[in-house]
């Protein structure tokens, strides 16, 4: 549960970041999808330094760690793009507000494969 809570704290900077770039991108005219990927890459950098230095206090493994969290970046990028495209595009509602509504189902998808694929420490990885 802890663990759980320092993950929303630096992922929550992380995500302010994102949402921050994506709504001064939109205020200045960007396309809602291209400030979603703008804003995702800067919250994904954040939350990656973060999340590995005070959440799962991992020090080795940096570059192979960030290619995993990459790859996790990308599925919550993936879920988020159709989420906001549903939200927007469907169902009529501001971009702002939408991708507001999109962000705790990706962070509650993101926590789970981080902490199973990305952050697993080599005394519990499993055996291959």
């Amino acid at each position: 549960m802890m663990q759980f809570l320092l993950y929303c704290l630096c992922g929550g900077l992380g995500v302010s970041s994102d949402y921050l770039v994506y709504h001064f991108s939109i205020g200045n005219g960007m396309w809602y999808q291209a400030a979603n990927v703008l804003g995702y890459l800067t919250g994904t950098l954040v939350s990656f330094t973060l999340n590995r230095i005070i959440t799962f206090r991992q020090r080795d493994r940096v570059l192979q760690r960030l290619a995993l969290f990459l790859g996790v970046a990308t599925v919550g990028y993936t879920a988020s793009a159709v989420l906001l495209w549903l939200l927007v595009a469907q169902a009529g509602l501001d971009a702002r507000l939408a991708k507001l509504l999109t962000l705790p189902m990706v962070v509650v998808l993101q926590f789970a494969l981080n902490r199973r694929f990305t952050f697993q420490s080599a005394q519990a990885a499993p055996a291959n």
